[in-house]
């Protein structure tokens, strides 16, 4: 069974839990959104002052090892965009997974090398951030 979700003019159908990882501007912006239409989003990021600041902001709840959920959403530089689908793929964090990276190429090169998964992955809309990180 496959997962399918839309969006209804701003309302998002099918899609019960999110997680993002990477809770910097881009990753809380979407957690944040997917929040306004009541779905469950847990975060993760490497800087655990950055999911602190996020969940304070009502962007969702952490993340815990062993939890799945419907979707992952990669919010991490491009070259950190494979390794980390690797390890959420390893750890049975989602059924599908995408990315807001800014380029396509090297994630999916490093993804097929590391031997990801790619048919539960779908390279998404690159999307930029700052200069600056963090979610605030």
């Amino acid at each position: 069974m496959s997962l399918r979700f839309h969006l209804q003019g701003a309302r998002v159908s099918g899609l019960e839990s999110v997680l993002v990882v990477g809770t910097g501007l881009i990753g809380t912006s979407i957690a944040l959104a997917l929040r306004e239409q009541d779905v469950t989003v847990y975060l993760a990021d490497r800087d655990a002052g950055a999911v602190r600041l996020a969940r304070e902001l009502g962007a969702g709840t952490e993340w815990v090892d062993g939890l799945t959920v419907d979707l992952a959403v990669i919010a991490v530089p491009p070259q950190g965009v494979a390794a980390r689908l690797a390890e959420l793929q390893r750890a049975g964090a989602a059924r599908f997974y995408t990315d807001v990276a800014s380029v396509k190429v090297l994630p999916l090169q490093q993804a097929a090398s590391l031997g990801c998964d790619l048919s539960t992955y779908a390279a998404g809309h690159p999307l930029a951030g700052r200069e600056r990180s963090g979610p605030a």
